[in-house]
């Protein structure tokens, strides 16, 4: 499973200096020994990592890494950790430093599920992807974290150093289509599609390699691990992603079917980094940046040491509104590629988007005669076009993504009270009727389901 989802501002790729908040990301992905019951022991399964312990890949990795051992799962040591750590992430779902809202808290155990399930699938998965293939992530509307992007699917496929690979197929519609190859936790190549050759009908053929190739030629260094490809969808109703195979050309050896010599000490390896996954990166995007003062943006981030392509510049802002207000933000929309709104609950989940208009794009979203796009942040429907809806939720996180564009402009913003919101926005602002609303719901509802359907 594909769980490197370039969600453009959580996958660390660079040096660790400092956290995109000041903090030393040291102190962000540290895994320091915390209480099992069990003579205060925790087994050192993180001390040879190359992942940090709030991604995916470390449950996955932690078959081949850290120091636990057999006793620490005939024990129950291992077990017992994994249950601890549920019950802790419990916990900071009830404090009071989280929101306690009725959506808010459901929201929040469901998120520990989610997380739950995405590192479970990581560990069952380990050692299946014999054959390199074009797959799909393990994000969908149902799996969410990390503030996913609500127009975008990610699809990619492992790799090997030293192979040479033909990736082919055909272009598709998709507004953005990205290629990057990931050599561990670095990126060592980023494109679009469009700038290949491709044919009349969009079709291509690309080789991965070490050694330069005539043609269509993406470098593969020895470290290479991994090919993501992004779509973003503008319109969701008529694009259609890439079509696309890979296949090794050479250099690739056959793969023994052998298990792990031992499998005992590699399960609780693993059980052990399933809870660090749980709690670290629930803690880690309670954590994120955001701004101090809610209803803000900070400036727009560089996201390329988190795995992000360089050209995406993400605004991060955060709002958090009483029952009867509502959030105006105002900006002049970017020229270029791409860029979007999206809204997040208080766990860095992407409201659903499909159920809720809780996201706008270039194409989907109405920019006034002034050249300024107004959105309003509601729990209600304000009858205007650019309703971004909260679904019962009381605050969270909100970007304004910006990819290949001239610009990553702050948006500015003002609450104001619901019932005051015809004053505060111009007459000439697009408004909309409920039949036209449950027709915008729709076609997010058809398109979300196409896009993940199972």
């Amino acid at each position: 499973m594909i769980t490197l989802q370039g969600c453009e501002n959580i996958i660390f790729t660079g040096p660790r200096e400092a956290a995109p908040n000041g903090e030393n990301l040291d102190d962000l992905t540290a895994t320091a020994p915390r209480h099992l019951g069990l003579d205060d022991h925790r087994p050192d399964v993180m001390s040879s990592f190359k992942n940090p312990a709030w991604l995916p890949f470390s449950v996955s990795e932690a078959a081949t890494a850290g120091d636990a051992t057999d006793d620490d799962l005939d024990s129950g040591q291992a077990w017992n950790y994994l249950l601890e750590t549920l019950k802790r992430t419990g916990e900071t779902v009830l404090s009071d430093s989280v929101p306690g809202e009725p959506v808010d808290r459901a929201s929040g155990f469901r998120h520990l599920l989610v997380l739950l399930g995405v590192g479970i699938d990581e560990l069952l998965r380990r050692g299946l992807d014999h054959v390199p293939s074009i797959k799909p992530s393990g994000m969908d509307a149902a799996y969410k974290w990390g503030m996913e992007c609500p127009d975008c699917i990610y699809v990619g496929s492992a790799l090997k150093g030293g192979t040479t690979y033909r990736l082919s197929g055909r272009r598709g519609s998709a507004r953005y289509v990205g290629m990057q190859v990931m050599s561990g936790m670095a990126s060592s190549f980023n494109a679009l599609l469009d700038e290949f050759d491709l044919g009349p009908d969009g079709e291509f053929e690309i080789i991965l390699s070490a050694e330069p190739h005539e043609g269509n030629w993406v470098p593969l260094d020895d470290n290479a691990t991994m090919l993501v490809v992004r779509h973003f969808f503008y319109d969701w109703e008529h694009e259609v992603p890439v079509t696309m195979t890979i296949e090794p050309l050479s250099g690739a050896a056959p793969i023994e079917h052998r298990g792990t010599e031992e499998p005992k000490a590699a399960m609780a390896r693993q059980v052990i980094a399933l809870g660090d996954f749980l709690e670290e990166n629930l803690n880690f995007f309670l954590e994120f940046s955001h701004p101090e003062a809610p209803n803000t943006f900070l400036p727009p981030l560089d996201g390329t040491a988190m795995g992000a392509a360089a050209e995406n510049r993400p605004v991060i802002g955060s709002w958090k509104l009483a029952p009867d207000e509502a959030l105006i933000i105002e900006v002049i929309p970017p020229e270029g590629l791409y860029w979007s709104y999206s809204l997040g609950n208080a766990w860095w989940e992407t409201i659903d988007y499909g159920n809720h208009q809780s996201s706008l794009n270039g194409f989907q979203a109405a920019v006034d005669d002034d050249g300024t796009l107004r959105v309003v942040v509601a729990h209600q429907d304000p009858a205007v076009a650019n309703w971004l809806d909260t679904a019962g939720h009381s605050e969270g996180p909100i970007i304004l993504r910006c990819v290949r564009t001239e610009t990553a402009p702050v948006p500015t913003t003002r609450v104001v009270p619901f019932d005051r919101l015809a004053e505060e926005l111009p007459p000439g602002i697009r408004r909309i009727t409920p039949e036209q609303r449950s027709e915008a719901i729709g076609i997010r509802q058809r398109a979300v389901n196409r896009r993940f359907a199972r």
